[in-house]
C-alpha cells in the first residue's frame, strides 16, 4: 500500500514551501547545519525554485567504488532546482571533509552529473538540462552567512574541486 505523505518528526524537520513535502526533516547529529542550510539559504533564496532533502526513501543513489575498490551507493543530502540548472549538493562536516572517502564520492557525483547533463528531460517537468553537483563544507556555509544559494555556488565549486584535486595528487604520487 502506497502512503500519500512522507512522516517527518517535526522538532526534526523544517516547513517549506519549495518541495513537494510540506516539511522536509534533517539528519539529527547534523541538525543546525542542515537545518540552517534550508531555513537560512534554500527557503529564502529566490533563485532556488524547488529543492528536496534526500533520504533513503527516494531512489536517487550514485554507484561509486570506495578507496578499497569496494562498490558502494552514495546518497546526496541535497537536490536543487535553478531556473538555470539542477544541483546535487552535499553539505559536509569539517571534520569529515577531508577523508579520503569523501574525494571518491565527489568525483562519482561529478560523473554522474556530467552524465546526466546529456539527457533531455520531459517537457511536463519544466526542468533545466543542466545538472552540477557542489560540496558546502561546514565552515564554508558559516564563514558565507547572510549569502543567497547562487553567491554560495562558486565556495561550494572550490571545495569541490580541492576535495577531487586531493585525490587525484594522491592518485598519481
Amino acid at each position: 500500500m502506497w502512503l500519500n505523505e512522507i512522516m517527518v518528526r517535526e522538532s526534526e524537520s523544517v516547513e517549506t514551501d519549495k518541495s513537494i513535502y510540506p516539511r522536509l526533516s534533517y539528519h539529527p547529529k547534523a541538525a543546525g547545519f542542515e537545518r540552517d542550510f534550508m531555513l537560512n539559504v534554500l527557503n529564502p533564496s529566490t533563485e532556488v525554485l524547488a529543492y528536496a532533502k534526500l533520504d533513503r526513501r527516494h531512489k536517487l543513489k550514485i554507484q561509486y567504488r570506495d578507496e578499497t575498490g569496494i562498490l558502494r551507493t552514495y546518497e546526496i543530502d541535497f537536490i536543487i532546482k535553478t531556473p538555470e540548472k539542477m544541483y546535487l549538493l552535499e553539505t559536509k562536516a569539517d571534520k569529515d571533509i577531508n577523508n579520503p572517502n569523501i574525494s571518491v564520492k565527489a568525483r562519482a557525483a561529478v560523473a554522474w552529473s556530467d552524465q546526466a547533463c546529456t539527457v533531455s528531460p520531459a517537457q511536463q517537468y519544466n526542468q533545466p538540462q543542466p545538472w552540477e553537483y557542489l560540496l558546502l563544507s561546514e565552515s564554508t556555509f558559516h564563514k558565507n552567512q547572510g549569502l543567497g544559494f547562487a553567491a554560495l555556488v562558486p565556495f561550494c565549486r572550490a571545495t569541490r574541486d580541492r576535495i577531487i584535486a586531493q585525490l587525484e595528487n594522491k592518485l598519481f604520487i
